[in-house]
């Protein structure tokens, strides 16, 4: 009888004693560890019914929540309204332009009891500056912003109340220059790649 798998990436989340605290959940179509995504919208999809179907929320998170990539189109979906709000931290990608019809979205969403996140931050705009008193966390590509710009924009989020994750943290070098810095939560293959989990369904 044929079998048809499903698949999904998790990567861990840990605290500044390298505890673990959550898992971000990626899209993958096969066992290979990498994806080719060609919709956001789509990709989150099946991400969503991965984790919280075919696999289980409880086989792939534990007691843990899940961070997922949430496209403009996502957070409007009502898709959202059928998730358990307190198990996921909807990652906002940096290709979301803001509209006032999102910022409302974005605190009904916090209403309902899901947690904000902004992605792969590198810099304080105009968009971020508008989102960010409506996230619990923000996401530091610490790849992708100067080592010696790295306190400057750590100096700009000194009111945010929230969670700071420095992402993309691949060395201990990296993971202790970004504790010193004041981060809270801390990603990247110093502390795990991400690994592929996979279900087989009987059809």
């Amino acid at each position: 009888m044929p079998n048809s798998s499903r698949y999904l990436g998790r990567q861990a989340i840990v605290d500044r004693q390298q505890q673990l605290v959550a898992f971000e959940l990626l899209f993958r179509s096969s066992p290979a560890n990498f994806a080719l995504v060609r919709d956001d919208l789509l990709a989150s999809a099946e991400v969503l019914r991965n984790a919280f179907g075919e696999l289980g929320s409880v086989d792939v998170l534990g007691q843990f929540p899940g961070f997922i990539n949430a496209s403009a189109d996502l957070l409007q979906d009502a898709i959202l309204d059928q998730l358990p709000a307190e198990r996921l931290v909807l990652e906002i990608l940096e290709t979301v332009t803001v509209t006032e019809p999102l910022l409302q979205r974005m605190a009904l969403l916090r209403q309902r009891g899901f947690r904000l996140a902004l992605d792969d931050v590198i810099h304080l705009g105009p968009d971020q500056t508008a989102m960010l008193p409506l996230v619990d966390i923000v996401k530091v590509d610490v790849a992708a912003v100067e080592t010696e710009s790295l306190p400057a924009l750590m100096a700009q989020l000194s009111d945010f109340d929230g969670i700071l994750l420095a992402e993309k943290v691949d060395s201990r070098e990296q993971f202790e220059r970004c504790r010193d810095l004041g981060f809270h939560w801390f990603q990247g293959y110093f502390h795990g790649r991400p690994v592929v989990l996979s279900s087989t369904d009987a059809l």
